[in-house]
């Protein structure tokens, strides 16, 4: 799949969101270390499959070799690598929702705002 500008602004801004998730902390600070609140201690798995998602729609190579598969398929892709990345990585319930927490759905939104965006049509052609 092959993003518009539009949607690639998108996933880049959702890269952003996901890096600062991992880095800010889930927990508030007066109980816990930094290391023990922040996000990437729980998160370096979704974090890796969140790279691929970002690497199929963003390198140019791997984003034109996706796009000789189809749109549809690399939509599929998508969706179930991004449901992986929410399922596994909003397994930890903080007791206070900071904004890294926060932050960890809103990368996968935004990066699916991003890809919704460039697929305009159910059939699976592009704008």
């Amino acid at each position: 799949m092959v993003l518009t500008s539009i949607g690639k602004r998108f996933v880049y801004v959702s890269i952003l969101f996901m890096t600062l998730s991992m880095v800010l902390p889930w927990e508030s600070l007066a109980d816990y270390t930094y290391l023990e609140s922040a996000g990437i201690m729980m998160n370096i798995i979704p974090a890796i499959i969140f790279i691929f998602a970002a690497a199929i729609v963003t390198l140019k190579p791997l984003a034109e070799f996706f796009d000789k598969i189809g749109t549809n398929y690399t939509f599929l892709l998508l969706c179930l690598l991004n449901a992986f990345v929410l399922y596994f990585g909003m397994q930890y319930y903080p007791d206070t929702y900071t904004i890294g927490y926060i932050l960890f759905p809103s990368s996968i939104i935004t990066f699916m705002l991003g890809a919704v965006y460039s697929v305009k049509r159910i059939n699976g052609l592009q704008s």
